[in-house]
């Protein structure tokens, strides 16, 4: 557990010294760094227990099967560019490629005087792969991303498996297929779009603006949040079982609860910095976590200050930096028809959460899970609805594990486990119309068509159409590329991405200049 452990650390870390030192002046970067770098030597130097297993691999079928079907998992995604790309691959390209192309920070237009636009997004999943861009080139790039991104999975599955007390098999199996019953909510709701048959269309928008992302849907869209909010919920979830992680004398496992509240803070922070939505959403368990671990007679002993402080530094600078683009200022309450949010509610989870109830009804983790799912699509920030698509990744990703504690760990009775296995089944229909779309139309790229007939402009682009049908997004093309950089860009949505920060603090008194 201690090399896994410190791996999955480093892969959190690692875009957050990279963001440190091309972002923020020198005269900043290199002490904030210095201390960094200390906090870390200082958290791994923590006491793990020595019967703990390690990060290794087993090769058995299972694991073959494993790491087969996650390799083939992130394929189909279309990160890298292999499968095809779905409409927010855009997006992802576009930020990718001028991270490799432009100086850091990133500025577009830099004037004496007037707007200083500036790249002002959750860049931190790119960046090791944008270093390497740096030397290399765009196809480069983009298998660095692939075996980043391969990382990141094999890590949190692995996680998963420990947490589940299961196969890495069978917990990469369940997150693959998690998802609610949008099948559901397409026949009983039809509309124009998605239809159910061909099985290629993407059920997630059935209930309109609404949706809690499955987490095939997450990867194959928004690879840069799920990702590393996935290991964050993974490693909060094992470090709250200190006894299972550290030497289990008394005064050490005392200790060891303050560095847990240290590390819990840390972790979330880093969750801020990659996907400051997912970690809204995520905070209530953290909570639940410190209170769990914290020994309110004298609540700072053991608390170890250079991991505290280490989290602020990470939470201050993403807070400036996100602060100077103005795009989510716009936040209040959206008003729902009461059958509209029960629908919602009950297909995308509730009703699998209140099936858990009598097995899960005293675990905090399932109160919170419900009251989140409850109150979230009532939540409104920015200029669409990516709060309730993000926020949700926690409370989801903790309804996965409540449901495979359930089926994996518990003795429960016949009917609850057919029940179980029912919803999830049915459930399992969104990721694989995700799948299926995915191995359309690159099967549709690489063995029908004859010519592209693409119009691969380089001219200056100012706006991205909105997004059709998916599985009839960019013909001819495997991958999304149809903006070339977002110096040019004018449209709403391209300010979600890029900000007039002269007046923001990040700027004057942080960034690079």
């Amino acid at each position: 557990m201690k090399n896994l452990h410190r791996l999955s650390i480093l892969y959190l870390t690692l875009p957050f010294l990279i963001f440190l030192f091309g972002w923020v002046r020198l005269a900043i970067a290199i002490p904030l760094g210095l201390f960094f770098l200390f906090t870390l030597w200082r958290l791994f130097k923590q006491p793990f227990n020595p019967r703990s297993p390690l990060f290794t691999i087993h090769w058995s079928p299972s694991t073959v099967y494993w790491l087969l079907i996650t390799i083939s998992w992130l394929l189909l995604s279309g990160i890298g560019g292999y499968a095809f790309q779905n409409w927010d691959h855009n997006w992802r390209n576009v930020v990718l490629r001028d991270l490799m192309n432009f100086d850091w920070p990133v500025y577009y237009a830099q004037p004496e005087s007037g707007p200083v636009k500036m790249l002002v997004y959750y860049v931190g999943f790119w960046l090791p792969s944008a270093l390497i861009a740096k030397f290399t080139n765009w196809q480069i790039a983009n298998l660095a991303l692939f075996a980043w991104s391969l990382l990141g999975l094999l890590l949190v599955t692995h996680q998963l498996a420990i947490a589940l007390k299961t196969s890495n098999l069978k917990a990469a199996l369940l997150l693959i297929f998690f998802s609610g019953l949008d099948i559901l909510g397409a026949l009983f709701f039809p509309q124009g779009y998605p239809t159910v048959f061909p099985p290629i269309t993407h059920l997630e928008i059935w209930a309109g603006n609404l949706q809690y992302s499955s987490f095939t849907t997450q990867l194959f869209w928004v690879y840069n949040q799920a990702i590393p909010a996935w290991l964050v919920i993974i490693l909060i979830v094992i470090l709250s079982e200190a006894k299972n992680l550290w030497l289990n004398e008394r005064e050490t496992l005392r200790s060891a609860q303050g560095d847990i509240r240290g590390q819990l803070v840390l972790l979330w922070s880093l969750c801020f910095f990659f996907a400051p939505l997912a970690a809204v959403g995520l905070l209530p368990y953290v909570l639940i976590e410190l209170v769990k671990h914290t020994d309110f007679k004298s609540p700072f002993k053991h608390l170890n200050p250079a991991i505290v402080l280490t989290a602020i530094i990470i939470f201050s600078l993403s807070t400036f930096y996100f602060l100077a683009n103005t795009a989510a200022q716009q936040r209040g309450f959206q008003s729902l028809a009461i059958k509209d949010f029960l629908a919602f509610f009950l297909l995308e989870g509730g009703l699998l959460w209140l099936i858990l109830a009598p097995s899960k009804y005293k675990d905090p983790r399932w109160i919170v899970t419900g009251i989140l799912l409850a109150v979230i699509p009532f939540i409104h920030l920015g200029s669409d609805r990516d709060f309730v698509m993000r926020a949700s990744i926690a409370p989801l990703f903790h309804l996965m594990l409540l449901a495979g504690e359930t089926i994996f760990n518990q003795a429960i009775s016949r009917s609850l486990r057919i029940t179980l296995y029912a919803l999830l089944l049915l459930g399992a229909l969104t990721p694989l119309y995700e799948i299926n779309r995915s191995l359309y139309r690159a099967y549709d790229y690489y063995f029908v068509q004859q010519d592209c007939n693409c119009d691969f402009s380089t001219g200056p682009v100012v706006k991205l159409d909105q997004p059709g049908i998916p599985e009839k997004e960019h013909p001819g093309a495997l991958t999304a590329d149809a903006l070339p950089t977002l110096k040019f860009m004018t449209d709403e949505l391209s300010q979600n991405f890029i900000a007039n920060v002269r007046q923001s603090f990040f700027y004057k008194y942080l960034a690079k200049r």
